[in-house]
């Protein structure tokens, strides 16, 4: 099994989630992590059986980083995602109206292109106090239990 992991930070606490979650996969689930700043939406449909999203809530409800450029792009050429298996680990802070927004639209927009999530959408909050990281690698173990097994041959 090979996941790709994709990122959109302006502080850098997405790439650390992306980065822990990498390491939880290290062993089991051959990864790949970029930042979406780096990354066009055919990465989506190039064969991965999973893709992970982190990404940051910026500004009015924005995506982080390369985000923005990336979900306009995907959001334009509209590619069918069918049988794309994905998860998305939210951050944001519960202080602002727009509380992990890009993780929700990312989620809404990958599954009317016709992706499947896994699991559900993580929302770190800034404001708990807790790390996100940490929460990143007990949400990652959990979007492993969630998918199907494989099939045998």
């Amino acid at each position: 099994m090979n996941a790709l992991i994709l990122y959109g930070t302006e502080t850098g606490n997405a790439e650390a989630c992306a980065t822990a979650i990498s390491q939880v996969l290290e062993g089991t689930v051959d990864s790949e992590v970029h930042d979406l700043a780096d990354t066009t939406p055919d990465a989506l449909t190039g064969g991965a059986d999973l893709v992970v999203l982190v990404t940051a809530t910026h500004g009015e409800g924005d995506f982080a980083g390369g985000g923005a450029d990336f979900f306009e792009a995907l959001t334009e050429s509209k590619p069918d995602l069918t049988g794309v298996r994905f998860a998305v680990f939210g951050l944001g802070d519960s202080y602002y109206t727009t509380f992990n927004q890009a993780g929700e639209t990312a989620a809404t927009l990958l599954t009317t292109l016709g992706a499947e999530q896994v699991g559900e959408t993580a929302r770190h909050d800034a404001s708990s106090g807790d790390d996100p990281e940490e929460i990143a690698e007990e949400w990652v173990r959990e979007v492993l239990a969630a998918l199907p097994a494989p099939v045998a041959s």
